[in-house]
């Protein structure tokens, strides 16, 4: 699951733009009076201005490379979330490289997963997405049309896609790690790169999600 675009809500749009293109080093492809968007290797990932605040947890595919490099860069702006061992980084069990969770200036709890590449790159993607839902095996029939390498793990958690990325499916109020802190049901618009138009549009369950595929 390639996604071309990802597009989320912020309560801090300056503070959000400055920490995105300045901490993060994200080139900045687009800046309106009321949404910013950058560009994560793949994926142009766009954020929009919002009177409510948000919650969102997604990770952020980055080369093996320059992850310490990153990783230092970050623990000096942001509040890092170790591992309940007290570890701040860890190794990924799905995608076996190191991972670092930290807070961005809205407090959504970010991800970044290293990946060996070509030594040139830095960002490669958005790779998972979250996705809090009522009922998780009935939000994971909606998404049969899309191709999924992944078997269930519990009635409360799974995720969707492939290597190239990730829906990660949570019952809502279930407990984002490495947190306490439940997730909760906020805008989400995804675009993968193979899209021919299509749209996946959850009006009946109430869902403010919108996937083009």
């Amino acid at each position: 699951m390639n996604f071309a675009k990802v597009t989320l809500q912020t309560s801090v749009l300056e503070e959000m733009t400055s920490f995105y293109q300045n901490v993060l080093n994200m080139p900045l492809r687009e800046r309106t009076q009321h949404s910013f968007t950058v560009v994560v290797g793949r994926t142009l990932l766009t954020f929009e201005q919002s009177s409510k605040k948000p919650f969102y947890h997604f990770a952020l595919g980055i080369a093996e490379s320059v992850f310490d490099e990153y990783a230092g860069v970050i623990k000096q702006h942001a509040t890092i979330l170790p591992s309940k061992d007290g570890e701040e980084i860890m190794r990924s069990v799905t995608w076996k490289g190191k991972q670092l969770y930290f807070e961005d200036p809205d407090q959504n709890i970010l991800e970044i997963l290293a990946f060996p590449t070509h030594p040139i790159a830095t960002w490669l993607c958005v790779q998972e997405i979250g996705m809090p839902v009522l009922e998780v095996p009935a939000f994971a029939e909606r998404l049969s049309m899309l191709e999924n390498e992944f078997s269930p793990e519990s009635a409360s958690f799974r995720f969707y896609g492939d290597q190239e990325g990730v829906l990660v499916l949570v019952k809502e109020r279930r407990p984002w790690y490495p947190t306490d802190r439940g997730a909760s049901l906020h805008p989400i618009d995804v675009e993968l790169a193979t899209a021919t138009g299509r749209v996946i549009e959850f009006v009946k369950e109430q869902l403010p999600y919108r996937i083009v595929f």
